[in-house]
């Protein structure tokens, strides 16, 4: 909290008056030229009567946009002059408390004469001070830090001390109220819950938490920013999307603990982006929480309509798309995202996807710990027993998350409640999702930097990748770094390379692989166009798949099954996920590169259709073993070469010579003719 809080009424009025003027102004430039478009008809002829028309819509059109701007500022003049009427006000009860300070000390019965209240503020169309809605009194002073909620309540710090059951010291117990021991009640939202589904306190208050985002969308819903909403888990994230105890979204809070590994001295435990610890401390909103809250705000603002409620689900997943694409490279060629938010009676759980393999994300993210991927739940994509999912190799990122909602709502009586994408949605898709927000072509926003690491975000090795490569890279030293990131690159090289012949597109890009991968391995500098020509091989490789996804348009919903027996795109994937990996050796190597370089590694080789063909297997060239001649009679060939010996005319001796050339017979003709 500031220290202090310098502000003139004056300069405030100031700023209302040019609001005002602003208006004015902005009326008078809308208003229509009524004489011209009167005089219109006569000087230009029927022939016109189109334009005429035109030119009135447009102006028409000119002046209620400019009606509606200088409503706007009309409407911020009369909220600076209200704020400086209740700063003053504020002011002078604030001057009046203090001159009653000593008056507990003179008269601690209560008795004697007592001020009289300042009269009221002017009223700006809320509830009076001493109104019944819970404002002050006209005979108490002014709480200096009440702060507003989110959803419009007053929200009253609670006292420094309270009883077991919730109630200041010098507060009575109200009648039929029954004391709750964990914390108090007092000051909480009207409706909030404070029974044994809330969390709350036991001594002082809880700093104010951004709720927009962990709040419900049902009616009924509440902010408890003292603790978790009725039904989340005991490890719900701070000022993010609650995660469900039945939900695979279900993240845990940045407070759990160490969860990126920056040293090799972590414990594996600690390198993951999913741990089972409890938050502990004292929760803080995280930078994700606030974004959403901003976007909340940022969609209420055009319609200020008095109770209407923006959808929080598709602000949250719009917020997260955006910053996503914002710092996610815009180069990859073909590359699509979609994001999801599934709710359930426990609450909610966030999942990104894109079209390239199985949900791969690019490196340089750090996502909130709160997201998930349809693609770290095997058990839930697998069909008719076979490893992988059905859905790998589509188009539409949006279609992969809708179909995923289907086949996991039925197991955690969840639905999908928002869906948005960077790419269009299509019609029929969004036509049979019903009534559920979705949005498509959304835009990058720089509200909130993803590129940079921090407590309540992890990469994409800490959410998406295993528990056994979470350990690899913690067991290794800082200077074994360099060497294990060359080889992992060696490595999926070398086992695409057993796994079968490469597609007809990759063969160019295997040959570059093979040429960097050999000077690294000698030591050498590699020159820097071989780089260049390794990321134009792999974006003509990415070009080519485009056509080799599934379109699934035509396919209605959980009918979507992609054919296994064309391993063509599966292949293309895992050769740009080994280019990937031979890229990341260009600069200088690091702890995050090798977390990367195991992440992808693991595309490859932990794919549950990735067979690498066994390696050959050879005998041991013994020799020829020479027998001694033996006097059995037996005929061996001579050791001659190709055709008889110089001088020779006939069939070698021993050997049987074929029958001689048998000429054909004469004709009569022929004999009489000699």
């Amino acid at each position: 909290m500031p220290e202090k809080l310098d502000l003139d009424p004056a300069v405030l009025r100031q700023l209302a008056d040019q609001h005002e003027q602003v208006a004015r102004d902005t009326r008078k430039w809308a208003e229509q030229p009524t004489d011209w478009l009167a005089d219109f008809p006569r000087t230009y002829g029927s022939i016109a009567d189109p334009v005429y028309h035109a030119l009135r819509d447009y102006y028409q059109a000119r002046q209620d946009a400019g009606e509606a701007l200088a409503l706007d500022h009309e409407t911020t003049a009369k909220n600076l002059r209200a704020s400086a009427d209740n700063y003053e006000y504020n002011d002078q009860e604030g001057a009046a408390a203090v001159r009653r300070g000593g008056d507990e000390v003179e008269n601690p019965t209560g008795g004697g004469t007592q001020p009289a209240p300042s009269s009221p503020p002017p009223s700006t169309g809320g509830t009076a001070p001493d109104g019944p809605s819970g404002g002050r009194g006209p005979d108490g002073p002014a709480p200096d830090d009440v702060r507003p909620d989110p959803d419009g309540t007053a929200t009253t710090p609670q006292p420094e001390q309270t009883l077991p059951g919730g109630t200041a010291p010098d507060q009575p117990i109200a009648e039929g109220q029954t004391p709750t021991p964990g914390g108090p009640t007092t000051g909480a939202p009207a409706g909030a819950d404070t029974g044994a589904g809330a969390q709350t306190p036991t001594t002082g208050a809880a700093p104010h938490i951004p709720a927009a985002a962990a709040t419900d969308t049902s009616a009924g819903s509440t902010n408890t920013p003292t603790g978790a909403p009725a039904g989340a888990s005991a490890g719900s994230p701070t000022g993010g999307v609650p995660p469900v105890t039945a939900m695979p979204g279900a993240g845990v809070g940045p407070l759990a603990g160490g969860m990126d590994d920056r040293s090799a001295t972590a414990p594996p435990s600690q390198t993951g982006g999913r741990s089972e610890a409890a938050p502990m401390g004292v929760p803080m909103p995280t930078p994700f929480a606030a974004a959403v809250a901003n976007a909340k705000d940022k969609a209420a603002e055009p319609a200020h309509v008095v109770g209407d409620q923006v959808d929080e689900d598709l602000v949250i997943a719009r917020t997260l798309l955006q910053a996503v694409l914002a710092a996610a490279d815009s180069s990859v060629i073909g590359l699509s995202w979609a994001v999801s938010v599934m709710r359930g009676p426990a609450g909610a759980g966030v999942f990104i996807t894109t079209n390239e393999g199985r949900g791969w994300m690019p490196a340089g993210m750090f996502l909130p710990r709160e997201v998930s991927s349809p693609w770290v739940w095997d058990e839930l994509l697998g069909t008719d027993g076979n490893a992988g999912s059905p859905w790998e190799g589509v188009s539409d990122p949006a279609r992969v998350l809708v179909e995923f909602g289907m086949a996991w709502g039925q197991k955690a009586n969840a639905k999908l409640s928002a869906l948005v994408s960077s790419g269009p949605i299509d019609p029929g898709l969004r036509a049979q999702l019903g009534d559920v927000p979705s949005q498509g072509l959304v835009g990058p926003s720089y509200d909130l930097d993803l590129r940079e690491f921090t407590p309540d975000t992890a990469d994409r090795l800490g959410l998406f990748g295993s528990l056994n490569a979470l350990e690899h890279v913690a067991a290794v030293q800082d200077n074994q770094v360099p060497g294990r990131c060359v080889e992992l690159a060696i490595d999926a090289h070398m086992k695409l390379g057993r796994s079968g012949p490469p597609p007809v597109e990759a063969m160019e890009v295997r040959g570059v692989r093979e040429r960097i991968l050999a000077v690294v391995q000698a030591g050498q500098q590699v020159p820097a166009p071989w780089w260049d020509d390794l990321r134009d091989a792999d974006d003509l490789l990415a070009a080519s798949m485009l056509s080799r996804r599934v379109d699934p348009g035509r396919v209605g919903l959980g009918d979507l099954r992609v054919d296994d027996a064309d391993s063509s795109l599966r292949d293309m994937v895992f050769e740009r996920r080994c280019n990937e990996l031979v890229l990341l050796l260009e600069g200088e190597p690091t702890r995050q590169g090798l977390r990367d370089a195991v992440y992808a590694h693991e595309q490859i080789v932990e794919h549950p259709l990735f067979m690498e063909a066994p390696s050959t297997v050879s005998t041991a060239d013994t020799g020829r073993v020479a027998r001694p001649a033996t006097s059995t009679g037996t005929v061996s060939a001579p050791g001659v070469s190709a055709g008889p010996p110089g001088g020779v005319s006939g069939p070698p001796p021993g050997a049987v010579a074929g029958p001689p050339p048998v000429a054909p017979p004469l004709s009569r003709s022929d004999q009489d003719g000699a």
